[in-house]
């Protein structure tokens, strides 16, 4: 049971009001293109990107994403959150590109629920700046979620949100968190 939720995350794909690949980074588009496409399209282009993640280092994770950081994220990738972003790109990859080929389809196909049938607090947070999941997703999902607060911040990206919010966002998920017990 979903007690609460703070989400910064991908509107579905399809919505009649959601222009779903607008904004999006030119390997997302790439990404997306393929999983739209065919499976196999999908899988052929996954393990490509896959080879130049596999050996991937906190130095050179910025670089690697290319396209899908904006100017703030390239500045939040730096030190220890860095060769933890670039540590858990290994470790995602690390017994294949399964789930982040499940990851894609799902993005493309129907969520199966509706959102007016979540009726636990939510709160959205979404950067403005953010090239993986652009700002408009969130705009949506604050929109068509009826338990929703949205926290859209302009000058963030999608890795920098959580570098210079990650504070916020945990006390706003403490605070939406029902109180059980005496």
């Amino acid at each position: 049971m979903l007690a609460c939720a703070t989400v910064a995350g991908v509107g579905p794909f399809g919505a009649q009001d959601l222009d779903f690949l607008k904004g999006m980074g030119r390997e997302n588009l790439e990404e997306f293109g393929a999983a739209l496409a065919s499976p196999p399209e999908l899988q052929a282009f996954l393990e490509r990107e896959a080879e130049s993640f596999a050996e991937i280092n906190g130095e050179q994770v910025a670089v690697a994403l290319g396209d899908l950081v904006s100017a703030v994220d390239v500045a939040a990738l730096t030190g220890d959150f860095a060769a933890y972003v670039a540590a858990s790109i290994r470790q995602a990859l690390a017994n294949g590109l399964w789930g982040w080929f499940d990851d894609d389809l799902a993005f493309t196909r129907p969520w199966g629920f509706e959102l007016a049938s979540i009726n636990v607090p939510v709160v959205v947070w979404q950067g403005g700046q953010d090239r993986m999941v652009p700002f408009a997703h969130g705009q949506w999902l604050a929109a068509h979620l009826p338990s929703a607060r949205a926290k859209l911040l302009p000058e963030e990206g999608h890795l920098s949100i959580a570098v210079d919010k990650f504070g916020e966002i945990l006390s706003e998920l403490v605070a939406s968190t029902p109180k059980v017990g005496p």
